[in-house]
């Protein structure tokens, strides 16, 4: 490589001579081909992307006049190719988008979000005050005969979720005692935080929220066929918006992602199936409280757990394995697990053979809660539409302060709109209930992920209504496996 090839190469390579370097300057549907080409062919991705280079400067004449727009109109071309016309999708995860989603529900994002691989950044409900006017106006409920009371709902919501922050904030200061070293601003964040958790529950899950996406354009192209799949407006709208913007970016490998007819037939056809089965009724009682269930476990997970973590330091088959460990009995299962685990430093994960024990839990918990536990996103995660049907929580502070009363009445109106806006659209109807409205869903977890899970969200910092579910996930898989259960690192203090 002569001093001018170095030079140009130098603008887009971290480094020229290493065996490991990073790409940069690049446009996304670039760095894809680049990379496809390692499965092709006997050069490095730096002789590539010259060749690449230095035949469009002989066409173009220079770096200056035109030669990224003649390399990236070959990239399209050959994703059009490759990924479009011969299936080859895997290639588009190499090229990336970075998606900022303002101004949408918080009903909106937990549908974004559903798009496991992915990245996201979430508005948080503890460190920022949202505003009076803040909340979403569906078309479906505006266009009703229901949209003057639904702004007046929401504003009433906000307004009372304004209103007892400083009620709250006075509570709090007679009860968080200031520690010695702590300023008056980092004590008034610490007791500002608090009271954010607490009056969470009031936000509806209309309130405006913002939300940045880091994403492939793989799963981009899933995620927005979904969008625009939903029977939500406001999905198929911002489905819209973020293949525009995309398309900016990646202007190939998310050309075709559109409304997807099996999603949108397939849900049509479930909800009227579910109908025609009385599914869809209220359940005759409402729980008085959140609730965790453990479903599904295998019987033999000592054995299993203990042949998986064998396996990889053996030759032998897994039933062999799997046959041994039930010969070593609960000592000595022990002792391999004791060897497995024991050296886990406060920020280590367990090691990769517990992926192959599955959980299934049925929790039950208020949507603001339910919203940290999707993000635990190494899961299958069923959910159920929000409704009014399993009760809401009431935070004792409320009570405390003599607003149980208001909150109760505000509580019981968001219902009872829910009622007459459900006939329109069971979809369209969530958005009206506040986060203290309890949702069912049905969570399949390995047990790696059931250690990150509980470990994180069972720390005293947690908001009080996902440390109670972590809790109860560690006693319910306590119940059925204590050997297992010793060794995840759980808070279990009130």
């Amino acid at each position: 490589m002569d001093r001018t090839d170095r030079e140009l190469l130098s603008q887009f390579v971290t480094d020229l001579d290493g065996n490991v370097f990073a790409i940069r300057n690049l446009p996304e549907e670039v760095i894809a081909v680049l990379f496809a080409y390692y499965s092709r062919s006997l050069v490095g991705l730096r002789e590539n992307l010259l060749k690449f280079l230095k035949e469009d400067i002989l066409r173009k004449g220079d770096l200056e006049g035109g030669v990224l727009r003649e390399v990236e109109e070959r990239a399209s071309r050959f994703h059009e190719r490759w990924v479009l016309g011969y299936g080859h999708s895997s290639i588009a995860e190499h090229s990336v988008a970075h998606i900022a989603v303002e101004k949408v529900s918080i009903l909106l994002t937990k549908i974004l979000e559903d798009t496991r691989l992915a990245s996201y950044t979430e508005k948080s409900t503890r460190y920022v005050v949202f505003d009076v006017d803040g909340f979403y106006r569906p078309k479906e409920i505006m266009e009703s005969g229901y949209g003057s009371e639904y702004e007046d709902l929401m504003r009433s919501l906000m307004g009372f979720y304004l209103s007892s922050f400083d009620p709250v904030m006075e509570m709090l200061k007679g009860r968080v005692e200031r520690e010695e070293g702590i300023s008056e601003t980092a004590y008034e964040s610490i007791l500002r935080a608090k009271a954010c958790d607490i009056l969470r529950y009031i936000l509806p899950a209309s309130t405006l929220t913002n939300v940045g996406i880091t994403i492939n354009a793989r799963s981009l192209e899933h995620m927005v066929r979904k969008l625009l799949s939903y029977p939500l407006s406001e999905a198929r709208e911002i489905g819209g918006s973020i293949k525009r913007e995309a398309l900016k970016v990646i202007p190939t490998l998310i050309r075709y992602a559109d409304e997807n007819p099996y999603m949108v037939e397939t849900e049509d056809a479930m909800m009227c199936l579910s109908g025609r089965l009385s599914l869809s009724q209220p359940p005759a009682s409402s729980p008085s409280s959140n609730s965790v269930r453990l479903l599904l476990w295998p019987e033999d997970a000592e054995e299993r757990l203990v042949a998986s973590i064998l396996y990889q330091y053996s030759h032998l088959p897994f039933d062999a394995l799997l046959k041994k460990a039930a010969e070593l009995g609960p000592e000595g299962r022990k002792e391999v697990l004791d060897e497995y685990l024991k050296r886990r430093g406060p920020h280590d994960r367990p090691l990769r053979a517990l992926e192959h024990i599955y959980y299934t839990f049925e929790i039950l918990v208020d949507f603001g809660a339910y919203r940290d536990i999707q993000r635990h996103r190494m899961a299958t995660q069923t959910r159920q539409l929000l409704t009014p049907y399993h009760g809401y929580e009431i935070p004792e502070e409320i009570e405390e302060i003599g607003f149980r009363g208001k909150y109760e009445e505000l509580m019981g109106r968001a219902a009872s709109l829910f009622e007459r806006l459900r006939p329109l659209s069971p979809y369209a109807a969530q958005y009206v209930l506040p986060l203290c409205f309890r949702v069912r869903e049905l969570v399949t977890w390995n047990l790696r992920e059931v250690h990150h899970f509980v470990s994180l969200r069972s720390r005293k910092e947690g908001h009080r209504s996902y440390r109670r579910v972590a809790q109860e996930v560690y006693r319910e898989l306590e119940r059925v496996h204590p050997l297992l259960a010793r060794y995840i690192t759980v808070d279990l203090a009130p």
